[in-house]
């Protein structure tokens, strides 16, 4: 069955986040119902979830659907025909604190029963608490409720996004200092919804998204991603790797970079001595 992948996963992220918007003050929806060895789900979590799987068995695909809180959930029945890779919300911590960015990402493409990132053809990020949709696919991107506009002359120096764990090794603390000198000092945020992040660096208010920790999962970026390819925004894995060759598995754990200034990853990833 063909199906518009675009029409669709935008319906679905709007959805979901008009639900989420309607939970923020019900106190039960930030309970915590499953606790891992990184992470927990929380009841929000859930039941977002839920409803974006329903959203695809309603439309009558035949799919695998790649979740973050109930793993690999398959639907329609039959040999699937489409792959989709939700994150039901991204920052779910910000939306118990009561910090206003959090959002909804999913992506999607045609099934293939070793899909890489490259394979995902569609993808979307909705900021939740500003009702902006950020979308990618092979045609282009298109944004809503965000007017993008320049804000270089507002910032005095360049923002990024880091995420480091306290014991990191020395040589990614010189790497860091290096590249500090080399492009004239920036300022750091670390704002909790990775996907909202990546979208930042891909239109160009961050200079660049970086997570070092080596724990960023599919559900964390794929729709980002998808957007950022979209761009033509860069996005390598601190090996060095083109993001779209990676596989999409939950077991997979990722370092990334992403920015749309090719010389600050060549660089980075060089003092590294990454070629």
């Amino acid at each position: 069955m063909e199906v518009n992948l675009e029409t669709l996963i935008k319906d679905l992220a709007i959805k979901a986040g008009s639900f989420v918007r309607s939970k923020a003050e019900d106190l039960n929806y930030r309970q915590i119902m499953r606790r891992g060895s990184t992470d927990v789900s929380r009841r929000i979590d859930l039941e977002v979830e839920d409803l974006i799987i329903k959203g695809v068995e309603e439309e009558g695909l035949r799919a695998v659907v790649n979740t973050e809180e109930r793993g690999v959930v398959e639907v329609g029945g039959g040999e699937p025909e489409y792959v989709f890779v939700v994150d039901p919300l991204d920052g779910s911590l910000n939306f118990v604190l009561g910090i206003p960015f959090y959002s909804i990402s999913i992506a999607a493409g045609k099934y293939s029963s070793t899909p890489r990132f490259s394979d995902l053809t569609d993808g979307v990020v909705y900021y939740v608490e500003k009702d902006a949709l950020y979308y990618g696919g092979l045609k282009g991107v298109d944004f809503r409720g965000d007017d993008l506009n320049d804000l270089n002359e507002d910032i005095d120096k360049p923002v990024i996004s880091l995420y480091l764990e306290p014991d990191v090794n020395e040589k990614l603390l010189m790497g860091l200092r290096g590249i500090y000198d080399r492009f004239g000092r920036f300022k750091i945020r670390s704002l909790g919804a990775a996907s909202l992040e990546m979208v930042m660096a891909s239109i160009g208010r961050f200079l660049a998204f970086m997570d070092l920790r080596n724990r960023l999962r599919i559900f964390d970026i794929a729709g980002a991603y998808v957007i950022a390819r979209a761009m033509r925004t860069n996005t390598y894995t601190l090996g060095g790797g083109d993001l779209g060759s990676e596989l999409v598995s939950s077991d997979r754990r990722f370092s990334l970079i992403v920015s749309r200034n090719s010389d600050f990853i060549r660089g980075f990833l060089g003092l590294l001595g990454v070629k």
